[in-house]
C-alpha cells in the first residue's frame, strides 16, 4: 500500500506541535506484541504522479504526498476535496454560490485555478475557468483507491497550468474487488447517500466495475448577518452518480482500459434577502470518458496512447429584481439566464524506455481542443474552441549509484498564451538505502483561461445589457513561476516512521487578478446598448498585476505499527512578502502562516477501529468573492466495527465531522458551514 509523505521546516516547531505529537503517542494502544512483522515497512513504496513514472518518493524530482485508502476510510470525509485537508499547506473551503474550492499556499479564490487535477492521469479542471467543479465529479470517495499531491509547480511534467501542484485521483482497478457491494450513510442536515457496487470476479483477462450513487445534503443552511441585517445563501445537493471502469487484457503485452462516469442533479441555492440571487434551482451535469492502451514493448520499455474526453453543463434561470435608482417604488425585474456548456478532447502518447545502465527516458506529445458557449458569460451563443499541443519528456542519468540528476521540461503552444517552456532539474542524493536529499529548481507557467480571456458576463432585459460581471479590455501574459526547492525523505525503520520535509522560495510574475470598476469609470467606453439597472454596481476586469515572493516549509510525519494504530502529522508555515503595493491587499493575507493536519487511527480488538482528525488554519482571506477566514481548529470522529468473513470490507461506522459545531468558511460574515453526523453501513457478498 502507498503511504503518504509530506514535508518539514528546520526551524523550532516543538511549542505548536509538540502537544499534537504526544497526543498522537498516547493515544496508540502499546498491547501489540513487538515482534511483529510490519509488511509496509517490507519495501520502499512508489508514486507516479511527480514525473508521469513510477518511481519511489527518494528519487521523485518533486515533494509528494499520498493520501492512501487508509486515510480515505478513516478521515470519515465523504466528498472527494476534503481529502485534501491531509495534504500540508493545502487550503479547502466551500460556499453556498457555487461549488467548493481549493488551494496550495494561499492566492485561492471562488474559482481558485492555480492546481492541475486529474483522474488517474487525466486533467478534470473545468475549460471555462480552469477551477474544479468538486461538487460534481462523476466519482465518488468510495471509488478513490489513493490520492497523489505533488505539493508545489510541476509544469516540467504537465505543462501550463499545473501551477501550485498537481492532484492525481487515482481509483481503484477493477481487480481489487469482487462480487457485490451495498453502501449507505444518513445523518442530520437530511444527509442520504446510497451507493451500490458491482464487480467482476477479479483476475482473469477482463475485469469490470460499475458503481451507482444518490446523495443529498444541506451543506449551508441561510445566515443572518447581524452585523449588517440581512440573511445569507443557503445550499442543499442532489448528486446521482454512475461510473464504469474495466481493464482488458488482449495479452502478455497489450492492455486495454475503459473508463466512463457520468453526474447529474440540482442545487438549490439563494436567499430571500438577495434580489438578484433569490432562492432558485441549479441543474448540473459531467461526464467523462477514458480509453487507453498500454503496450509492454520489452522488459524496460512501454508505450501507452490514451484518449480523454470531459464534458459539462449548467442550467439555471431565476428573475433579477433591483428597484429603481432614483425611484425605489419602482422595481424591475427580468429572468437572468445562467447557462453554459463546455467540452474537452485529449489525445496523449507517451514512451518510457532505458537508454544505458544509468539512464532512462520519458517522451511523449500531447493535443487538446476546448469548446464552450454561454450567453451569460461570453455574450454570445457561439461556440468558442481553443487547441493546445505539447511536447514533454525527461531524462534521468545516475552518474554515481547515489546519486540521480533529473532533467525533464514541457514545450507547448496554447491559444491564450503562445509558446511557452516549463524546464526543471532535480538533482537527488541518496544519504543511505532509506534517506534522501533533493534539490530542484525550475520555471512554470499558468496560461489565462477561457473567461479571463473571453469574459464578457452580462445580464440581459430583451437586447438590452442591464448588468455587467467580468470582462476582459486587454489581452493577458501566462502567470510565471520560478522556484528553488530542498527536500529530504527519509523511511526510519527501527522507529516505524516515514518522514518528508521540504523548504522552498516561489518567485511569482504577471500574477493574474482582477479588479473592480463602476458605470462610466472603466478603462473602456461601455457598450452602446449598455443601460445599467443600477449604476453604481461594480463590474470588473482582469488584469496582470504583482510580482511577489513566497518562501515556505512543510512537513508530514508518517508513524505506524500493525496492532498499534497509526499517526500522521503534517504541518506548513507559509510567507507571502508584503514588500510591494498590492492590486488586492488580500494578496500577502490569502496565505496563513500555520495549517496543521493530524489524523490518529487506533485499532482495537474486536475488529474495532477509532480515528481522530484534527486540522487548524491561522487568520487568513479568501480573495475574490471571499473574505476572511478566522483561525480554525475543527475536530472529526470516527468509530467503526468490521464484521462477516475475515478479509471482508463489511462495517458499520459512525462519523461526526466538526464536532464543535458549525464554523466560518470562505466569508466570515456569510457563511457558516454545517456539520455532520452520520451513521454508515458497507455489505458486500
Amino acid at each position: 500500500m502507498l503511504e503518504s509523505y509530506a514535508t518539514r521546516r528546520t526551524r523550532s516547531l516543538a511549542s505548536r506541535t509538540g502537544p499534537l505529537v504526544l497526543l498522537g503517542l498516547l493515544a496508540l494502544d502499546v498491547r501489540a506484541e513487538r515482534g511483529e512483522a510490519d509488511p509496509f515497512f517490507g519495501e520502499i513504496p512508489m508514486v507516479l504522479t511527480a514525473s508521469r513514472l513510477a518511481q519511489s518518493p527518494l528519487d521523485a524530482p518533486a515533494p509528494v504526498t499520498v493520501i492512501d485508502r487508509e486515510m480515505i476510510v478513516a478521515s470519515g470525509f465523504n466528498e472527494i476535496h476534503d481529502l485534501l485537508r491531509l495534504a500540508p499547506g493545502f487550503l479547502v473551503a466551500d460556499h453556498p454560490d457555487g461549488p467548493p474550492t481549493v488551494a496550495s499556499h494561499g492566492l485561492g479564490d471562488a474559482h481558485a485555478r492555480r492546481i492541475k487535477v486529474m483522474v488517474d492521469g487525466r486533467t478534470i479542471n473545468s475549460p471555462l475557468w480552469g477551477n474544479v467543479i468538486w461538487d460534481n465529479l462523476p466519482l465518488r470517495v468510495d471509488d478513490v483507491e489513493r490520492i497523489e499531491v505533488v505539493r508545489g509547480p510541476n509544469g516540467a511534467a504537465y505543462g501550463v497550468n499545473a501551477f501550485q501542484g498537481v492532484v492525481n485521483i487515482i481509483t481503484r482497478a477493477p481487480s481489487t474487488e469482487s462480487g457485490r457491494a451495498f453502501v449507505v450513510r444518513a445523518g442530520r442536515n437530511g444527509f442520504r447517500d446510497y451507493g451500490v457496487r458491482l464487480n467482476g470476479a477479479g483476475g482473469g483477462v477482463f475485469d469490470w466495475r460499475l458503481s451507482a450513487s444518490r446523495r443529498e445534503l444541506t451543506s449551508f443552511e441561510p445566515h443572518y448577518r447581524a452585523r449588517l441585517g440581512d440573511w445569507h445563501s443557503s445550499e442543499s445537493l442532489t448528486r446521482n452518480t454512475a461510473h464504469f471502469s474495466s481493464v482488458l487484457q488482449l495479452s502478455a503485452a497489450d492492455e486495454l482500459s475503459l473508463q466512463v462516469g457520468v453526474s447529474e442533479g440540482s442545487s438549490q441555492r439563494g436567499a430571500e434577502a438577495y434580489l438578484d440571487y433569490p432562492p432558485h434551482a441549479e441543474d448540473d451535469r459531467a461526464l467523462h470518458l477514458q480509453a487507453g492502451w498500454r503496450r509492454q514493448v520489452d522488459a524496460e520499455s512501454v508505450l501507452s496512447l490514451q484518449y480523454f474526453h470531459q464534458g459539462e453543463r449548467a442550467r439555471g434561470t431565476w428573475p433579477v429584481t433591483q428597484r429603481h435608482p432614483t425611484d425605489p417604488a419602482v422595481v424591475v425585474r427580468f429572468p437572468a439566464s445562467r447557462d453554459s456548456e463546455a467540452r474537452r478532447h485529449d489525445l496523449e502518447l507517451q514512451y518510457d524506455t532505458r537508454l544505458g545502465r544509468r539512464l532512462t527516458g520519458m517522451l511523449g506529445i500531447g493535443l487538446r481542443s476546448e469548446h464552450a458557449r454561454s450567453t451569460h458569460l461570453f455574450g454570445t451563443g457561439k461556440w468558442l474552441d481553443s487547441t493546445h499541443g505539447q511536447v514533454f519528456g525527461s531524462l534521468t542519468w545516475s552518474p554515481l549509484e547515489p546519486l540521480k540528476i533529473d532533467l525533464g521540461g514541457t514545450l507547448e503552444h496554447h491559444d491564450y498564451s503562445g509558446r511557452l517552456f516549463s524546464p526543471r532539474l532535480a538533482i537527488n542524493y541518496a544519504l543511505d538505502a532509506d534517506s534522501a536529499l533533493r534539490l530542484s529548481t525550475g520555471t512554470a507557467y499558468r496560461a489565462p483561461s477561457l473567461m479571463e480571456s473571453r469574459a464578457f458576463q452580462t445580464d440581459r432585459e430583451d437586447d438590452t445589457i442591464r448588468r455587467i460581471g467580468f470582462r476582459v479590455f486587454d489581452p493577458l501574459q501566462s502567470e510565471r513561476m520560478r522556484f528553488v526547492d530542498l527536500g529530504y525523505v527519509a523511511q526510519l525503520r527501527p522507529l516505524g516512521l516515514n518522514f518528508d520535509a521540504r523548504v522552498f522560495r516561489e518567485h511569482y510574475r504577471r500574477f493574474i487578478d482582477d479588479k473592480s470598476c463602476v458605470f462610466g469609470e472603466c478603462p473602456r467606453a461601455e457598450p452602446a446598448d449598455y443601460v445599467p439597472i443600477d449604476p453604481g454596481k461594480k463590474s470588473f476586469y482582469f488584469l496582470n498585476a504583482n510580482d511577489f515572493r513566497m518562501t515556505g516549509a512543510e512537513f508530514t510525519v508518517d508513524w505506524r505499527k500493525p496492532g498499534w494504530g497509526r499517526a500522521i502529522l503534517s504541518q506548513a508555515f507559509i510567507q507571502i512578502d508584503r514588500g510591494e503595493p498590492y492590486s488586492d491587499k488580500d494578496i500577502p493575507r490569502s496565505a496563513p502562516h500555520s495549517t496543521t493536519a493530524l489524523l490518529l487511527i487506533k485499532d482495537f480488538p474486536g475488529r474495532w477501529q477509532a480515528s481522530l482528525g484534527y486540522y487548524h488554519n491561522g487568520l487568513y482571506y479568501w480573495m475574490n468573492g471571499g473574505d476572511i477566514v478566522p483561525r480554525t481548529d475543527r475536530f472529526d470522529l470516527r468509530i467503526a466495527r468490521r464484521f462477516g468473513p475475515p478479509g471482508s470490507d463489511n462495517e458499520v461506522s459512525l462519523t461526526a465531522l466538526s464536532l464543535k459545531g458549525r464554523y466560518a468558511d470562505f466569508h466570515e460574515d456569510k457563511f457558516r458551514h454545517e456539520p455532520d453526523l452520520y451513521l454508515g453501513v458497507r455489505i458486500g457478498w
